[in-house]
């Protein structure tokens, strides 16, 4: 055998024993982790089927929409548009403030729509004319406290848009505070779910929606009168006891639209359906659409899992926010607080570990007297944000400034060096909340696929070889 041909038969081996190699490498991994399932492609509990064109189904806690349905779309708001008006008015003026019913206020909207039966020279009080405007959906009550709150009607509407467009509603305008028809008045499901869930924030407003019937007195014009509320699930012409407020809409452009919000086992919904076919189609729709979302859903505590009412066994808890932050003194760890309970709502199967964990810090130049918010921590599951709340902290001391700051480091969660710099902000991902919970997941085929194709040409190159050489010899 000559040198040439003993290389050749080495080549062929070596190919050969390459190839083999790559399909084991393919075949049999190891210690490497299988394949893991793209993370924004976790299950998520599939929705009924709605009569409704357009619907949204929210938690009132942490903002995470739980059911979609053309959430997107163009939808008229009718009556709906009420919650708005409300919640402007709330913010902007107090409840003993007296409201004048104008001219306009009485003759401008159509003596056959919707009134709680206020007149020209007519004097309620704001808290007063919100009851009418809540409960009867008084469409004349809206321009007098549009009025009132904003100087001119067409001042408050200015402020109702400037107010949804503050809450991040981008597909929204509006053109009246009624919601009688106007080509130029509309919203889509789920920026009216934005607006509802501000207003479920106001404890004024969620008191006077969750009212049935308010004891209207007697004033300059009107003899006292009993105020009822028009949502059926408030009123009792359906029985539905989970339901702590909501408002109706309905005209002819609009059909007929619903907002409800609904509490059961530590869980807030709020329900929004837009262009039902009928009256009786919009309740069902909703209620089906709570029940959903109570059924298939649990909610758990940022800084600590509840029990799996479900299983019968303790959650593993959630790790703290701040485990990972050292430089925070531990006896000053009590000052650190998130601005709302700090809640995340999951599929039924699925486990706060699960959830992947985003912590913004926002240092400022200086730290004030009482509660600061420093930054903000969101929990997602998949592409879904599952939680957020604000990250708050309590300092006694004030004034706070940079030179006290930095003697007494390390007392504050930020470190001099981010907190005092132009960035408006900082993001910082704890290492232990990037890895999802280790569950074993089918090794993917393809992989396979290629080795074995890859494996059969590398051996089928080193046969061809082989046998050159072997005919070379003869």
């Amino acid at each position: 055998m000559n040198v040439r041909s003993r290389n050749n038969r080495i080549t062929g081996y070596i190919v050969a024993a390459v190839a083999a190699i790559i399909l084991c490498v393919f075949m049999f991994p190891g210690n490497a982790l299988p394949a893991s399932a793209d993370e924004t492609d976790l299950p998520w509990p599939e929705g009924p089927k709605l009569s409704g064109d357009g619907a949204i189904l929210m938690d009132a806690d942490t903002g995470s929409i739980l059911y979609e349905k053309n959430i997107y779309d163009r939808f008229y708001p009718a009556s709906t548009t009420k919650v708005l008006t409300t919640l402007v008015a709330l913010e902007n003026a107090d409840l003993n403030e007296i409201v004048t019913v104008s001219y306009a206020a009485d003759n401008y909207v159509s003596k056959t729509s919707s009134r709680m039966g206020l007149v020209e020279g007519e004097q309620v009080t704001l808290e007063q004319a919100l009851y009418g405007i809540m409960l009867e959906s008084g469409n004349e009550a809206t321009y007098a406290v549009g009025e009132h709150v904003g100087g001119t009607i067409a001042r408050f509407i200015k402020m109702m848009n400037w107010k949804a467009q503050s809450l991040g509603c981008e597909r929204s305008h509006f053109a009246n505070s009624h919601g009688l028809h106007d080509d130029d008045h509309y919203t889509c499901p789920y920026d009216l779910a934005l607006i509802s869930r501000a207003a479920y924030a106001n404890e004024e407003f969620m008191k006077i929606t969750g009212t049935a019937t308010y004891a209207m007195p007697a004033t300059n014009k009107n003899p006292e009168k009993l105020l009822t509320n028009h949502h059926w699930f408030i009123n009792g012409t359906q029985k539905y006891d989970r339901c702590i407020g909501g408002k109706t809409g309905a005209t002819n452009q609009a059909g007929y639209a619903l907002v409800t919000y609904a509490r059961k086992d530590g869980k807030t919904l709020i329900s929004v359906v837009m262009h039902a076919p009928t009256w009786n189609d919009v309740y069902a729709d909703s209620r089906t659409l709570l029940e959903f979302g109570f059924d298939n859903f649990n909610v758990y505590s940022m800084n600590q899992a509840g029990d799996s009412t479900t299983a019968g066994e303790v959650l593993r808890q959630l790790p703290s926010m701040f485990n990972s932050e050292n430089k925070f003194d531990e006896d000053r760890r009590d000052l650190l607080s998130t601005g709302t309970e700090g809640m995340i709502i999951l599929p039924s199967y699925a486990l706060p570990s699960d959830t992947r964990r985003e912590v913004v810090l926002e240092p400022g130049r200086e730290i004030g007297h009482g509660d600061n918010i420093i930054g903000h921590v969101t929990y997602t599951y998949g592409e879904r944000v599952v939680g957020s709340a604000d990250i708050v902290y309590y300092l006694e001391d004030d004034p706070m400034t940079e030179e006290k700051y930095n003697k007494d480091w390390p007392r504050f969660l930020i470190p001099p060096e981010e907190a005092f710099t132009d960035l408006a902000s900082r993001t910082r991902i704890w290492p232990e909340d990037i890895s999802e919970a280790r569950r074993e997941k089918p090794v993917e085929l393809r992989p396979l696929i290629y080795g074995a194709l890859i494996m059969a040409v590398i051996l089928l190159i080193g046969a061809i070889t082989i046998i050159v050489v072997r005919k070379r010899r003869l």
